[in-house]
């Protein structure tokens, strides 16, 4: 067994590997042997298949897959043991060979790779990042406050339509093909300001005509508020006579303990000053987590503009088809590779920065990262905390579930130590701008 490396230029190389016979047979002979003692044929006992009609039927493809399978190794411990910084994994350079011993018993196999180029990178203070707090003026707080006063409020019974009811309406049309539709639900909030004019100020009983398609423009909405099929509406004349059958209304809470208790749980805030700076601390942490988001943007935006880095194009173009299983046409490659280019790009300086600063990725950092994983899931389904022992089994499990989850906890490890380093060596612009703004900027 041999394998010889070509370079084409300094971006692309092709490996030569040579199997012979001696290589693979002892191993294929291992497994055919396994096989007769456990196969089952018509005819025969068990464990006395003949030699012959075991290799007959499964000696080629045995040798298929024990030989690929050593090239495999051979190819990634080549890459690994000479050190080879390749950018995708190798491929097939032009058609594989047909495993048949009957024929031939050594073989040849090509495969393509793609070096990854040389990072000329140092970051300074030279290197200049905006980093934007996200301010939190007062009517936002409030803001957040009367929504968490309408979310715990009551329902109740109103007399007149409000901008911000809910009301039970029956819809009717005249004549033989008119549509008629008994207790439509509609929110005031989702009608146009304009076209709430016609429903504000009604009572239970009173009667307006209007047209449905200007109060709901989406065809989704509007076909389920007339209870027909979307492919159905465009059909129905739209102006309808609606009639007023209930008013509700969210009456917001009263800001006293009980509130206190339902947003937060029992007695963990107990005044509404207390309220209202815990209402600051948590907008805070989610805008400072925004922040950090944008933060890692511009920062890989920053140093891709800083580096000049060449990839083997063609290469991973074909790279990106051949690995897709089928799935992606060249053109699709083609098409997909700028974004993947990016990719690849941030991914070398990252790992240039660690190599650089001898920054090693530990399995404290990992699971330093696999904690704040978990944490995020569990905040999604309204869970804020969990004990710290049961967090580190919980994150434990996550590195240990899947090589998948693993290696994506490994990247955004990789990536987490890299950006605290450029924040601590690059000039950080701190900008602070109102919520409305920063969500122009991104």
């Amino acid at each position: 067994m041999n394998i010889v490396k070509e370079n084409i230029d300094a971006l692309n190389a092709v490996l030569t590997v040579t199997v012979e016979k001696v290589d693979y047979e002892s191993k294929v002979e291992a497994k055919l042997r396994d096989y007769r003692r456990k196969v089952q044929m018509p005819g025969f006992r068990p464990g006395m298949v003949p030699m012959g009609l075991i290799k007959k039927m499964y000696q080629n493809p045995t040798a298929a897959d024990e030989i690929f399978k050593l090239v495999s190794d051979l190819v990634g411990n080549y890459i690994n043991d000479n050190h080879l910084y390749t950018v995708g994994r190798p491929i097939p350079s032009g058609e594989l060979p047909s495993i048949d011993l009957s024929v031939q018993t050594d073989f040849e196999f090509k495969y393509e790779i793609g070096l990854a180029p040389k990072v000329n990178l140092t970051v300074s203070s030279e290197i200049k990042i905006p980093y934007y707090t996200i301010t939190i003026p007062d009517e936002d707080v409030q803001a957040r406050i009367d929504a968490y006063r309408r979310y715990y409020g009551k329902t109740v019974s109103a007399e007149q339509i409000g901008s911000d009811d809910l009301v039970i309406v029956d819809l009717a049309q005249s004549g033989e093909k008119g549509l008629t539709v008994e207790k439509a639900m509609l929110s005031l909030k989702v009608i146009p300001e304009a076209e709430q004019q016609a429903l504000l100020g009604l009572s239970v009983g009173a009667s307006v005509e209007a047209d449905v398609r200007k109060m709901l423009t989406n065809d989704v909405d509007c076909a389920a508020f007339l209870k027909i099929p979307t492919e159905q509406l465009a059909e129905v004349d739209p102006v309808f006579t609606i009639t007023i059958k209930e008013i509700t209304r969210v009456e917001p809470s009263e800001i006293n303990q009980e509130f206190f208790d339902s947003v937060y749980g029992k007695d963990v805030i107990t005044s509404e000053e207390e309220f209202v700076s815990r209402i600051k601390s948590d907008m805070g942490s989610e805008l400072a987590n925004k922040s950090n988001r944008r933060f890692r943007v511009d920062v890989r935006n920053t140093l891709l503009q800083e580096v000049t880095l060449e990839l083997p194009e063609v290469f991973l173009k074909r790279w990106l088809a051949y690995s897709s299983d089928g799935k992606m046409t060249e053109e699709e490659a083609e098409k997909e590779f700028p974004h993947i280019a990016g990719i690849l790009r941030w991914n070398l300086i990252k790992e240039h920065i660690l190599q650089q600063q001898n920054i090693e990725v530990t399995e404290e950092a990992l699971l330093d990262t696999a904690k704040k994983v978990v944490l995020e899931r569990l905040a999604m389904y309204g869970i804020g905390s969990m004990n710290e022992e049961r967090l580190t089994e919980f994150a434990q499990s996550t590195l240990e579930r899947s090589n998948e989850e693993r290696n994506q906890i490994v990247d955004y490890t990789i990536e987490t130590l890299a950006v605290e380093y450029i924040r601590n060596t690059a000039t950080i612009e701190h900008k602070e701008v109102s919520n409305k703004q920063f969500n122009e900027i991104i």
